[in-house]
């Protein structure tokens, strides 16, 4: 059996630049993987099939069934696998956890078919995909993100500790969009800055770029947004932060010890919250068991 985990992802910094013709929205976005995994489970089979951990079988719905047959369809090969995906990643949580699980389709398919194709190779394939899909090819487990989320600049985080703590509600994707959609909102943040301040642990400077253009939209709806923020601030966090379309809110510490102090004072506000610390290799990582 081949083992893959599948890391969440957060976005650190999120500006929304405006809305294209085509519907989608460009975008800039410091984006990280974190230490939260999904699991891919892979046996040999004489057809494909996904389930989920009780057994259900999952569809074209589904990313990593759609990452599989579009890449075996690209590539003129066999889909002789059956794969068990074992979620741990919340959905509709702004932690990218289907766009994971479809980039590790991807990377496993390439390992086993014996392809020797470059991960920036990948990315339109990925980006057809969803458009978080692409930034998971990144070897360096973090990036600036641009476009739609195909262009990618790759760069290295130091391995700061975070605390992650989502209310009870959820925000899917496009009803954010929406929100933005009906009252922009513009941010004088900048993904390369955070970035830099990052690794100086500049917290000034990191206060100051660790914005999200969804933020003040989905509080208005989802309230406890921002009271999971001021308590995780109020716990010693440098700075806080919604990630993705939401309703994570990202808590980042200085040391383990000050994570450990805000994750406990964070957990009777949350309906879920978890220690992650910041990954500075590939969010994709296979292993045979």
């Amino acid at each position: 059996m081949l083992k893959v985990r599948c890391a969440a992802k957060v976005n650190l910094c999120l500006v929304i630049l405006h809305r294209r013709p085509d519907g989608y929205h460009d975008l800039s976005s410091l984006m990280t993987a974190v230490s939260l995994w999904d699991e891919l489970q892979i046996t040999p089979s004489e057809q494909f099939q996904l389930t989920d951990a009780s057994g259900k079988v999952l569809d074209e719905h589904n990313t990593v069934w759609r990452a599989a047959t579009l890449f075996a369809k690209e590539m003129g090969k066999p889909l002789s696998l059956a794969v068990q995906l074992r979620k741990s990643i919340p959905s509709q949580a702004g932690l990218g956890g289907g766009s994971s699980d479809g980039a590790a389709m991807l990377l496993t398919l390439r390992r086993l078919w014996g392809l020797r194709t470059p991960w920036q190779k990948l990315v339109p394939l990925a980006a057809r995909i969803g458009a978080d899909v692409p930034f998971f090819l990144v070897p360096t487990g973090a990036a600036i993100v641009g476009g739609i989320g195909e262009k990618l600049t790759p760069v290295r985080l130091p391995p700061l500790w975070l605390v992650l703590a989502k209310p009870e509600e959820s925000m899917p994707t496009k009803d954010a969009f929406a929100l933005w959609d009906a009252q922009p909102v513009r941010l004088d943040a900048d993904p390369a800055l955070l970035a830099e301040a990052l690794c100086r642990k500049d917290w000034a400077t990191v206060r100051r770029h660790a914005q999200n253009a969804f933020e003040p939209l989905v509080a208005k709806v989802v309230p406890s947004v921002i009271e999971l923020k001021q308590r995780l601030l109020l716990s010693g966090a440098k700075s806080a932060v919604m990630s993705g379309s939401g309703t994570t809110v990202v808590g980042i510490f200085a040391d383990k010890a000050a994570a450990r102090q805000g994750l406990s004072d964070v957990q009777k506000d949350a309906a879920w919250s978890v220690l992650a610390r910041i990954m500075r290799t590939a969010p994709i990582a296979p292993k045979w068991d």
